[in-house]
């Protein structure tokens, strides 16, 4: 289960970096609401919804990506997360 969930986690950051390098986005800029639940989370496993939560936290920790809070909380990219799309 291990390597299966490390693939999973991978896949989900690889779509929200990729999602934020689609919109050419820029330190600040938000997940648009729509995309990430209506879209994307509402695609996802039970696994996959787990592995989401962790991968999140890790991108938080690592400083790529910001909670952004309201009705419907999104995630914001970080200048750190800039980098890493360049």
């Amino acid at each position: 289960m291990g390597q299966q969930k490390e693939g999973i986690k991978t896949a989900i950051r690889d779509e929200f970096l990729g999602r934020f390098r689609s919109m050419k986005a820029k330190a600040g800029d938000v997940l648009p609401v729509s995309w990430l639940y209506d879209e994307f989370m509402a695609s996802l496993s039970v696994k996959e919804q787990q592995a989401l939560e962790e991968i999140v936290n890790e991108m938080i920790r690592e400083g790529l990506i910001e909670y952004v809070g309201g009705a419907k909380p999104t995630y914001a990219l970080t200048r750190e997360g800039v980098d890493i799309l360049c």
